[in-house]
């Protein structure tokens, strides 16, 4: 939750550097967000994600207009076309040396903007044509992060309150153990506000365990798998980090969640492709995330007896080649 949190925050702090630039430092300030915006992988998943949602817009011709036409109009349908065109806009520009790109700047902001100095016309074309890029991305960023406040929820259920009758359910039946927690998760998603079918969705790569919104266009997709470090052991969290990466890619999307019931009762040790320390972890993989959510699913003895924890330690080559 960090994360999004501080990827928010600094997505404001660069647009508001954009706004305050003015006409003198506006080209460098505009080379200094693209290049910072190119190497952040959540964003980058984003936007690529978004160029998905309208693949016909024109945007050489829509460039052109803003150096010929004095009415400013977007070419596009959508939020997502509309920051398409923007980054496609943000990276030409960048793509010049810092003074070229001040001047490109005020070639299109002179068209379609009503103001008389420079500085004045700079602040302009980024609040009218910029801002709806950095809008955007906030917003999708937030929607991440409310999707991981919901499995960290879920997560503190299960551990604080609902530990002990899972496992019972699970040893009733365990030859369909992961369909009862497959099963609370859906419950608890959609008690939650995220919409859900009852039944697995089919995409190309075959069925998800949790495939939510589809009637929205915009489908959440998590995995499920158990872990007891014996006859469930890493290669099925290889495999359901597959299977995520597959659906995702299956529904045009560039975010998955893999939620791993640990009932080995031993910590799990997860590798991350993100900050050291933050959570949840997650991996990259063919430009989809993919979320680990481990939940301590094993009821445990309390923790004075309990003994010495000896950590299962998870590699990021277990977790993306299901043959190691």
């Amino acid at each position: 939750m960090r994360y999004q949190q501080d990827l928010q925050v600094a997505l404001r702090d660069r647009y508001r550097r954009l706004v305050v630039a003015g006409y003198a430092t506006l080209g460098q300030e505009i080379q200094l967000v693209t290049s910072w915006i190119g190497d952040q992988p959540a964003l980058r998943g984003i936007l690529e994600e978004a160029e998905r949602v309208e693949p016909g817009l024109d945007f050489d011709t829509w460039e052109k207009s803003l150096t010929v036409s004095q009415i400013f109009s977007w070419a596009s349908q959508t939020e997502a076309g509309r920051a398409t065109l923007a980054w496609k806009l943000l990276r030409r520009i960048a793509d010049n040396p810092a003074d070229t790109a001040r001047d490109a700047v005020l070639g299109y902001a002179t068209r379609i903007t009503r103001t008389s100095s420079a500085d004045d016309t700079a602040r302009a074309f980024a609040q009218m044509v910029l801002s709806p890029l950095f809008d955007f991305l906030i917003e999708q960023i937030g929607a991440q992060g409310s999707v991981l406040y919901v499995l960290e929820r879920y997560v503190r259920r299960v551990e604080w309150f609902e530990r002990d009758d899972l496992y019972q359910r699970y040893q009733a039946d365990r030859q369909n153990g992961e369909a009862v927690y497959d099963l609370d998760l859906r419950k608890f998603l959609f008690s939650e506000g995220i919409n859900m079918p009852f039944s697995q969705a089919k995409s190309a790569s075959g069925l998800s365990d949790v495939l939510t919104d589809l009637d929205t266009g915009d489908p959440f997709i998590g995995e499920v798998k158990l872990f007891d470090a014996d006859n469930h052991g890493k290669r099925e969290l290889a495999t359901g980090v597959n299977q995520a990466t597959q659906y995702a890619q299956d529904w045009g999307k560039s975010t998955g969640y893999l939620v791993i019931i640990n009932l080995s009762g031993r910590p799990l040790e997860l590798p991350t492709d993100g900050p050291e320390g933050a959570w949840p972890s997650w991996v990259d993989l063919s430009r989809v995330r993919v979320y680990l959510i481990a939940v301590r699913a094993l009821p445990t003895p309390t923790a004075s007896q309990q003994g010495k924890p000896r950590p299962v330690s998870v590699t990021r080559e277990d977790l993306i080649n299901p043959d190691t």
